[in-house]
């Protein structure tokens, strides 16, 4: 019997976060959450449900990881751990928790203020689900129908521990996301390192009898052109066919000098991006393409890193070492994505 587990591995402007959206909406029976890591993409969930429907219905809850994993997995059940039950304050996002304590001691996951450090707080929920023989993932299971995790590609460490607990439990669980926009990460812990990034479409196959794995391999977004870059950054993952069938006369991936910045903004119009908070954009107002994740804009012109336009010169993949990155700027264009260059 299939899975009712569902695994959408899609390319940027495949209308992922639409789809779960959709999912969420569908049946008003159902008891539905959806999880997410940053807060500008919760933002962005509840947006679209209420451009959608007018208001984010009652049987409908969006909610950080952290927050998922705290409230509703490691703080209801923290007694298992420690004997203490209001023992866990908030989440101390910043510090890291020491290599040389012991799993027996609360200072293993807490610091002085007990607060649970970022990197602890999916082993913590882990540990507690052990020691109460269960009950946090029957707690789920008696609140939710369906969970849906957007961005599942940001989930590393323990997280994925916590995820493949929600596998195998009677919750349905439908998981989108891209590895190809691995730019920031749950934790900084080193386990299940290798299935960081793309290595997480292997972590999901290696879990073929408790979910089924579909890949979207096209964008409504991003035009051929752009598609036939991004995908040159990922030579392991699925090509991408563009489906924007727009007709533009300005398309694909181009360099400029510094000098000329001027005049593209004025006859192109892009949004501009930014590498980091250095980058010299001529006085233009920039976003920061990590902040850009899940927009789309035309065109969009690139402030990039030395290494970055090294790329896009030579496309020399071997000596490079963001391609993540890369691969989100330019995928937030429809049409066209170019980089400023500053030798010139």
């Amino acid at each position: 019997m299939p899975s009712n587990n569902r695994v959408i591995i899609a390319a940027a402007g495949a209308r992922k976060t639409e789809r779960v959206v959709d999912y969420a909406l569908a049946d008003p029976a159902k008891r539905t959450l959806i999880v997410t890591y940053t807060n500008e993409n919760q933002r962005e969930i509840i947006a679209r449900i209420e451009r959608k429907n007018g208001t984010t219905p009652a049987n409908v809850q969006v909610m950080g990881w952290f927050t998922f994993v705290i409230n509703e997995c490691a703080r209801p059940f923290q007694r298992s751990v420690f004997g203490q039950p209001h023992y866990l304050r908030r989440l101390n996002f910043i510090g890291r928790k020491p290599d040389y304590v012991g799993k027996n001691n609360p200072a293993y996951f807490f610091d002085s203020h007990r607060d649970i450090y970022r990197d602890g707080v999916s082993d913590f929920a882990v540990l507690a689900n052990i020691n109460s023989n269960g009950s946090v993932i029957r707690r789920l299971e008696r609140a939710y129908d369906h969970i849906l995790i957007d961005e599942v590609q940001d989930l590393t460490g323990f997280d994925l521990d916590i995820l493949d607990l929600l596998l195998r439990s009677r919750v349905a669980i439908t998981t989108v996301g891209d590895p190809r926009q691995f730019m920031i990460r749950t934790t900084n812990a080193t386990r299940n390192r290798r299935y960081s990034g793309t290595g997480i479409v292997d972590w999901f196959k290696e879990r073929d009898d408790i979910c089924q794995l579909e890949e979207q391999c096209y964008s409504y977004r991003c035009s051929k052109e752009i598609c036939e870059f991004a995908d040159a950054l990922f030579p392991g993952m699925p090509t991408t066919e563009s489906r924007n069938t727009e007709y533009n006369d300005h398309v694909g991936i181009s360099i400029i000098s510094v000098s000329q910045v001027a005049e593209y903004v004025e006859e192109y119009g892009p949004t501009i991006l930014t590498y980091n908070k250095n980058s010299d954009t001529r006085g233009y107002p920039g976003i920061n393409i990590g902040l850009s994740k899940g927009k789309t804009y035309d065109r969009v012109l690139i402030a990039p890193s030395g290494t970055m336009l090294n790329y896009v010169k030579d496309r020399n993949l071997a000596k490079f070492k963001e391609p993540e990155k890369l691969y989100v700027a330019v995928t937030r264009a429809r049409f066209s994505a170019t980089f400023i260059d500053y030798s010139q």
